[in-house]
């Protein structure tokens, strides 16, 4: 009887463990180049437009009618930000940030939503990127980037990357994804 309860109360604490685990990959942020928010590291020429887009990835809210957080550039001059929706508003002061309200809520599909568009450039081919950080007049407590869905109170918006690291590379070395390959290929390379 004793190892039985053991057991559950092993079980129930590698479950809650869990869940509060993947809570924090939930709600996220991030630039990528892509809408479906998968690219976020590029090499760019000087002087060249690129187009990029904000995107949250894995919301816990089926729409978003708000949300607020500032850019910081590293190296990049932004050409233009627009944030997307019906009647958006954007009642920052300070440049770089975003305290954005929307007449009508944007529709998360599958779990993401492209919540700006945006154009940038950089000067020379040094290293660039752009950071994720709270406004100096935010809705949490604890002074981070914030979403509110219309059913859905407001929530910490998780950037993409670690605190202080940019969440787009630019001219900084981008990973090479991994090639895809199979048990046998791989075995053959043994034999």
């Amino acid at each position: 009887m004793k190892k039985l309860a053991l057991v559950l109360a092993l079980t129930l604490t590698a479950f809650a463990g869990s869940a509060f685990a993947s809570d924090w990959f939930s709600d996220n942020v991030g630039i990528y180049i892509d809408e479906a928010g998968t690219n976020n590291c590029i090499t760019a020429a000087p002087f060249t437009p690129v187009t990029a887009y904000l995107v949250c990835t894995q919301l816990n809210s089926s729409d978003i009618n708000a949300w607020e957080l500032a850019l910081v550039n590293s190296n990049v001059t932004t050409l233009a930000f627009q944030p997307r929706g019906t009647g958006p508003i954007d009642a920052a002061i300070n440049p770089g940030e975003h305290i954005v309200g929307l007449a009508a809520p944007l529709a998360v599909v599958g779990g993401t939503v492209v919540i700006a568009d945006m154009q940038f450039m950089v000067m020379n081919t040094a290293p660039a990127g752009i950071m994720i950080k709270n406004t100096f007049f935010h809705s949490l407590p604890g002074k981070v980037p914030a979403y509110q869905g219309s059913n859905t109170p407001i929530r910490e918006l998780h950037q993409i990357s670690a605190a202080g690291s940019p969440v787009i590379t630019i001219n900084n070395g981008c990973v090479v994804p991994a090639e895809t390959s199979s048990f046998g290929s791989v075995k053959s390379l043994f034999r």
